[in-house]
This record gives structure tokens, C-alpha cells and sequence, in this order.
């Protein structure tokens, strides 16, 4: 992590559901069911919206072309995606431990285009776990995502779930797009009390970052 490190958390560069709670893995099983749903309020999204990555100031991280469009983006809900798909919110609102409110949780498709990678690079922190939900998956072996030396193949529909504070980098050498659903959970190991406490904290840093502008 390059900014917050939480100690005794464990850490796993890949999590298999079994690793969760019993309560997150329900709950991001449901989203393997609707993949072909989820799919389609994405294809219908993106005909209404551009990408809001630009947003986010992370430009240096990708070559090529790489769109988001974002439920939650710096832990701050989006409106126009929750009214435009409903099911995927739904979906997401019903995973224990989904990611708000912190300035380091995402939930967004994501859209690698053709012939795009995103460099390696390392989470800021280690108080989350990030989901991959592919929706899109190019065939063969020139579209992939490697964590912690290890290279991973997305498949359409089968959740992708990782540490991803471990260095990683995603490539998608093909001519056709790459989609998935990602979205951030808080580590497991964490309790309530905790997660309320490092979300005081981060509310307070930037209290007082602002009052210094």
C-alpha cells in the first residue's frame, strides 16, 4: 500500500468466495446469475453517457482507452447510474461491506478497448478487497490481468476477487472490448467498530485539508 497500511489484516493476492464471509460470497454469487441482466443496463447505460474516469485524475495509469462509468466513485454514490440500473445497484447495496464513503471505494464498469493495458500499479491502502464481475471477456490468452506474478483469465459471469494493494496490471491485446463490473468491499477482517473508526479518520484528514485551502 502506498498510503495506509492496516496491521494483522490477512492478506491474500487472489480470495476464493470461501474466503469471505459467508454473507459476501451470497451475495456476490447472485451477481453470477444476472450476469446477462447486468450486462444489459451496461450496454443500455452507455448509450446515454460518456466515460467518467477523467474525473478521477489518474490518466498515467493506462494506455489506450479505458472507460469508466461509476456507481460509486472516491466512496461518493452516483444518482444517474442508480436510476439508470437498478438491478446492478440493487446488487450492489445488497453486498455486506461494500465499499462507501471512504475516499478509496469504487464501484463502476469498467471498458478496457482494444489493444489498451493499465500499468502496473498498487492499491493505496489495504483496508479493501476489489471484485471483478466480467461481463465482455475477448477470447484467447491476449487479454488477462496478472497479480502479484501471477497471471489470471477473466471468464464471462465468474467473479474475480483480490488484494489489489498486491502490484497488478491488466492487458487487453485483442481487437475486441473488455468489460466488468468492479466494485470494492472492506477487508473482511474488519469489524464495524473499525470500519467506522478509519472512516473518522479520513473524515477528519480532509476537514482539515480543507480548512487549509
Amino acid at each position: 500500500p502506498t498510503l495506509f497500511y492496516y496491521p494483522s489484516l490477512r492478506a491474500l493476492p487472489v480470495w476464493s468466495l470461501d474466503d469471505l464471509h459467508g454473507s459476501q460470497a451470497d451475495a456476490i454469487r447472485a451477481f453470477q446469475a444476472r450476469t446477462a441482466d447486468i450486462l444489459s443496463e451496461y450496454d443500455e447505460l452507455r448509450t446515454s453517457f460518456r466515460s467518467d474516469y477523467s474525473a478521477v485524475g489518474e490518466h498515467e495509469l493506462h494506455a489506450g482507452s479505458w472507460d469508466w462509468h461509476s456507481y460509486v466513485k472516491k466512496g461518493e454514490r452516483q444518482g444517474s447510474f442508480a436510476a439508470n440500473c437498478p438491478l446492478t445497484t440493487t446488487l450492489l447495496e445488497d453486498v455486506p461491506g461494500l465499499m462507501v464513503g471512504l475516499p478509496f471505494g469504487f464501484a463502476f464498469f469498467s471498458t478496457l478497448h482494444p489493444f489498451s493495458t493499465i500499468a502496473p500499479h498498487t492499491a493505496p491502502c489495504n483496508l479493501r478487497v476489489r471484485c471483478h464481475l466480467p461481463l465482455r471477456v475477448p477470447s484467447g490468452r491476449n487479454v488477462g490481468i496478472e497479480i502479484a506474478g501471477e497471471q489470471h483469465a477473466w471468464k464471462r459471469g465468474t467473479p474475480l476477487v483480490f488484494d489489489d494493494s498486491y502490484e497488478h496490471h491488466v492487458w487487453n491485446n485483442t481487437p475486441d472490448t473488455r468489460v466488468l463490473l468492479l466494485f470494492d468491499l472492506w477487508h473482511p477482517d474488519l469489524h464495524e467498530e473499525e470500519r467506522q473508526a478509519v472512516s473518522e479518520m479520513f473524515d477528519q484528514a480532509q476537514k482539515q485539508r480543507r480548512n487549509h485551502h
